[in-house]
């Protein structure tokens, strides 16, 4: 007898989301590829979007849909914007994931990627972790390491959108689970 292991793909598969915060705004890029180990698929509606006083970005499962429709965070009301995230913000996002079914398991694959008031911050549905760090950009997907490699190397140039956009690009010109259009969003 012959048995066939099939690996599931976890770990913020199937997507690059491309953040950069220059001067005083943030521009967000993100793919729409949705894939398995077989095939790729173009969503119709982008990974990346602005919420109030949000954008968010996601990758990993497709739990990002229920989000982008139905999370309107409540905007900071504190002014120390890392206290409000790591209390107020945060519990928010729990009871959302409870009431929407959205897998906080460690086994759960969705990260997101959170800005506000010029803060950029990283998200694991998987133990529920909340990070900055000090980098004045982001990625996350599978397709993060040529987005961190463009935004590495363009450094210099002035257009951060053209920065995010070429990153998001990379990764689709690279990574065979990253598919076009790109969309951005800023704020």
């Amino acid at each position: 007898m012959v048995y066939l292991i099939i690996p599931i793909w976890r770990g913020f598969r199937m997507t690059v989301i491309a953040v950069l915060k220059h001067e005083d705004k943030i521009y967000m890029a993100g793919d729409r590829g949705a894939s398995d180990d077989g095939t790729i698929l173009a969503l119709e509606a982008p990974k990346v979007w602005k919420t109030g006083p949000y954008l968010i970005g996601y990758a990993g499962s497709m739990d990002g849909e229920r989000i982008r429709h139905n999370f309107k965070p409540t905007a900071p009301t504190l002014k120390d914007t890392d206290r409000f995230m790591h209390t107020k913000f945060i519990k928010e996002l729990r009871e959302f994931y409870n009431e929407f079914w959205v897998d906080t398991s460690k086994e759960g694959d969705l990260g997101l990627i959170i800005c506000v008031r010029g803060q950029i911050y990283e998200h694991s549905s998987g133990d529920m972790s909340l990070s900055k760090y000090m980098l004045p950009y982001l990625a996350m997907g599978s397709g993060s390491e040529y987005a961190y490699g463009v935004l590495y190397a363009t450094d210099k140039q002035k257009n951060a959108r053209n920065r995010v956009t070429q990153a998001v690009n990379a990764a689709i010109k690279f990574n065979p689970s990253c598919m076009g259009p790109v969309d951005v969003v800023s704020l």
